[in-house]
């Protein structure tokens, strides 16, 4: 449900990946480019496919794509508009809206009604495990299913920490979830036991690699003895994102700020221009769009950005500490408070202090240390493959 960074590409979705050597189950990924946590998580159940056996083909949709060009338009962009400007206005329809079942017939049928071409697409596809990281999909497969329009082994994918009410569907096989906690209340509102795994979220394979950090510093020429503090500027828009970067310029540790623009040209542009005048004791760098996260990860020493889901299990998997700038109200909010809750994070009451816990932190080198020890404990970096080989494993017994 969450936008995380805008430093992610849209997905090459929609693409039917063939595995030699394989011959099994013909898995659908079903995600939504409504924010691009969801399609990230695709992406990674997409490239962990390729190391599970027992699969023959991989298919990954985004589902807006099979929308009316009205409803795939408005679903996307509605979403996008509230969060950036209207943050307080979603943040009381997702509570408002987080009761189990409640006006779930009016919603399926509406979205039955725009999402026929899906519907079709997966008719034809007769996939033997589709794989929802959107609820928006698992509505639609849950109906098929309960209407005895598709017979597909159905598995849920929450991308978020809190399971909202807009994640539950009537029939499915299993939900894969993020927590302990997502668990537990999934059981307290009547889902079996049997059919809940924790596993973490989905994140890509790369994130679980061995990384040489020496050697990763040489290539992108960092300092190894000056940290570096990560900022995802592409998360928080225009504006927002050159007010946190000119606080930051207010730092008194000294540090390596790189300022990660995705593709916005002109924000990249406007970083280099607002830190010209950096004091000596800081560099700064601005960064278009990289498939490299993990690299950066792995060698920064914070983390400034928004708690998007896989934003935050891609730091938990790289050990890396984060400051967490404002949340939007609902799922973020949900998010930050799990991460504050857990010690492995931070979180300014204002963008003007943001330097203020940069500074705080850069100078308390074990509480750092703790930080980064408690995000190893937490981390799930293989959920995309367990999640695979819990359903392949399932369908061979």
């Amino acid at each position: 449900m969450s936008r995380d960074e805008t430093q992610q590409q849209a997905s090459t979705a929609d693409a039917i990946t063939m595995i030699p050597g394989n011959r099994g189950s013909r898995l659908v990924i079903l995600s939504a480019s409504s924010g691009s946590g969801h399609t990230r998580a695709g992406e990674a159940l997409e490239a962990a496919a390729a190391d599970v056996p027992g699969i023959s083909s991989v298919r990954h949709i985004d589902v807006l794509e099979y929308a009316s060009a009205l409803f795939g338009e408005l679903y996307a962009d509605l979403y996008k508009q509230m969060v950036s400007k209207t943050p307080s206005l979603w943040g009381w329809w997702y509570d408002k809206s987080d009761t189990p079942w409640k006006s779930e017939h009016f919603r399926v049928a509406m979205e039955r009604f725009q999402m026929k071409p899906l519907m079709e697409c997966l008719k034809a596809e007769k996939p033997d495990i589709t794989i929802c990281t959107h609820f928006l999909a698992s509505d639609i497969v849950s109906y098929m299913l309960q209407h005895e329009k598709l017979s597909t082994r159905h598995a849920v994918v929450v991308t978020d920490l809190h399971v909202h009410a807009m994640w539950l569907c009537h029939q499915f096989e299993r939900y894969f979830v993020p927590t302990d906690e997502s668990s537990y209340y999934l059981r307290q509102i009547g889902f079996p036991d049997d059919r809940i795994t924790v596993t973490g979220i989905p994140i890509h394979p790369a994130f679980s690699g061995n990384l040489d950090r020496e050697a990763l510093r040489r290539r992108y020429a960092v300092d190894p003895s000056v940290p570096v503090v990560l900022l995802s500027a592409g998360t928080f828009g225009m504006e927002s994102s050159l007010v946190a970067v000119r606080a930051l310029m207010n730092l008194q540790q000294p540090a390596q700020i790189v300022a990660l623009c995705g593709t916005n040209a002109d924000l990249r542009a406007e970083v280099v221009d607002a830190t010209r005048a950096a004091p000596a004791h800081l560099k700064f760098r601005a960064l278009p769009y990289t498939a490299a996260m993990h690299e950066w990860m792995a060698i920064s020493t914070l983390l400034i950005g928004k708690p998007g889901g896989l934003t935050l299990s891609e730091a938990m998997a790289s050990a890396l500490p984060m400051i967490l700038l404002n949340p939007i109200p609902g799922q973020e909010a949900i998010n930050a408070a799990s991460m504050l809750e857990q010690g492995v994070a931070v979180s300014p009451t204002d963008v003007v202090t943001l330097p203020y816990k940069v500074d705080r932190l850069l100078q308390e080198p074990h509480r750092l240390a703790g930080m980064r020890d408690r995000m190893k404990q937490l981390a799930q970096p293989r959920a995309a493959h367990t999640i695979l080989e819990t359903l392949l494993g399932a369908q061979r017994v």
